[in-house]
């Protein structure tokens, strides 16, 4: 579904075209550039070669119920977790940038106190740096007449958090994954919608029974001013495992993007669990400073 809705987007005219000569002054005077980047979904658009942009980040995720695997909802202790993050970005030639992100989370989960198989008082807290992530992004296709570009990033998470154990809950996959995503940007006027869908492959023994997670997301977004972009996203998870069952979540952003100017973007959202099975009923909020230079 997400390849026949890049095809569509490949299809459809521009409603508004930018011209180096308009016919109306006044109405190029209201022309608005819109901006790409959004919450929880990633976009097509590479950083300019020689440009870089700092992206520091916090977000307070909550739980106090989670979807069982027939997906209905069961009360659970309750479940908190804060994350500081830092992501760095490149542009390293016309149409390919490359990206480095990494964090620090503070974790807390009541439900970690009894284990009712072993009978063994677990760890409720843990804190520590979380993985880190390399990723590149190639735009491949880039038509401006459409408005529509879509681009490949193609990364590697690096097991550097911890490892979760008696003593305090990790902040680590505990394993290497290569990871991918196939993304569109694709504008009309005001409106801009972007489309991804990525996989992330588990590698080595440390995998143990976790297949991968596969993420799929849509976002739509109007440019009321030059500096406010009104967004909503619906952003869906499935994270297969081996011999047992597979986890899923159906969940839905709304939030501000701000880009300031030219060298500051501000972010602001919430993000809803709406639907899942074997996952939390989690709430999230999100904020993002983005420096560009």
């Amino acid at each position: 579904m997400i390849f026949t809705l890049f095809g569509f987007l490949s299809l459809m005219p521009a409603s508004a075209q930018t011209s180096n000569k308009p016919d109306n002054p006044a109405r190029a005077e209201e022309e608005i550039s819109v901006e790409h980047g959004k919450i929880n979904t990633a976009d097509a658009s590479p950083v300019d070669p020689g440009h870089f942009e700092i992206e520091p980040s916090f977000s307070y995720t909550r739980a106090k119920h989670f979807w069982d695997n027939d997906g209905h909802s069961q009360v659970r202790g309750l479940m908190h977790e804060e994350d500081v993050g830092l992501s760095v970005t490149a542009g390293l030639f016309e149409n390919m940038d490359i990206n480095i992100i990494g964090g620090y989370s503070w974790v807390k989960d009541a439900d970690n106190d009894f284990d009712e198989d072993d009978g063994i008082i677990g760890p409720t807290t843990g804190h520590d740096f979380g993985d880190l992530g390399f990723s590149g992004r190639y735009r491949f296709f880039n038509n401006e007449a459409k408005r529509l570009e879509i681009a490949y990033i193609a990364g590697v998470t690096i097991p550097t958090g911890s490892d979760s154990d008696r003593d305090a809950i990790g902040t680590s996959q505990e394993f290497w994954s290569l990871d991918q995503t196939l993304v569109a940007s694709k504008d009309w006027d005001r409106w801009t919608v972007n489309v991804d869908v990525g996989y992330a492959l588990p590698i080595g023994n440390k995998r143990e029974d976790a297949r991968g997670p596969l993420n799929a997301d849509i976002a739509l977004g109007y440019q009321v001013l030059p500096w406010l972009q009104p967004e909503v996203e619906l952003n869906y998870g499935l994270d297969f495992v081996e011999n047992s069952e597979d986890a899923q979540v159906l969940a839905a952003t709304v939030g501000l993007v701000m880009p300031i100017n030219d060298l500051l973007r501000l972010n602001l959202g919430v993000q809803k669990a709406l639907w899942g099975e074997n996952a939390d009923e989690a709430t999230t909020l999100v904020t993002t400073v983005m420096f560009a230079f």
